[in-house]
């Protein structure tokens, strides 16, 4: 699409089944990466992780983006969640806590309809003596909509141009990928 911009690392249809989720599975995600200490977000998303549905029609949002976003008195980490064509910010931080630093993220997912599955995240910085800089827990969510086959991850830079005028070349470095079923 002209109105966005992607660099990203990506499970899909012809990944290994060990790389894509399925109802009633548990899944743990586990990475690291980093942003340059004059990293910009774009006032509408700068995305740098999504959990995507294959087979939905139609299709819906991320179930759950970890995102960045240009805000009005300081820039801003967020965690959004989606049950379908609306999205929601769960939790959101200062983004300073993550510029500069090699930072570790865990996140565990178990996939279930309704309000029935569970989703948590946890990011330590790695510079600082593993300090926790964003915490998140809830059993109870629906993380699983009707007609998925399947779920899978996303990490990169999935950004917005419309105001271009703003943006610049980003670096964020990435490291250490693991996908664990349970």
């Amino acid at each position: 699409m002209f109105d966005r911009q992607r660099n990203e690392i990506k499970t899909y249809k012809q990944s290994p089944e060990n790389l894509k989720a399925t109802l009633n599975e548990t899944i743990t995600y586990e990475w690291k990466f980093k942003l340059s200490k004059d990293f910009s977000p774009s006032k509408r998303f700068t995305h740098l992780h999504q959990i995507k549905a294959v087979g939905e029609k139609p299709k819906s949002k991320p179930i759950f983006t970890l995102s960045t976003k240009k805000g009005k008195e300081k820039d801003l980490f967020q965690l959004r969640h989606s049950t379908g064509d609306n999205q929601e910010v769960l939790k959101e931080v200062d983004l300073k806590l993550f510029k500069e630093n090699w930072v570790h993220v865990i996140e565990t997912i178990h996939f279930n309809k309704k309000r029935k599955g569970t989703y948590s995240v946890k990011i330590t910085n790695l510079e600082n003596k593993e300090t926790v800089i964003f915490k998140y827990n809830n059993n109870k969510i629906q993380n699983w909509n009707n007609n998925a086959e399947f779920k899978r991850p996303k990490w990169g830079i999935y950004r917005s141009l419309k105001d271009s005028s703003q943006l610049k070349d980003e670096i964020v470095l990435f490291a250490d990928f693991k996908i664990t079923e349970q």
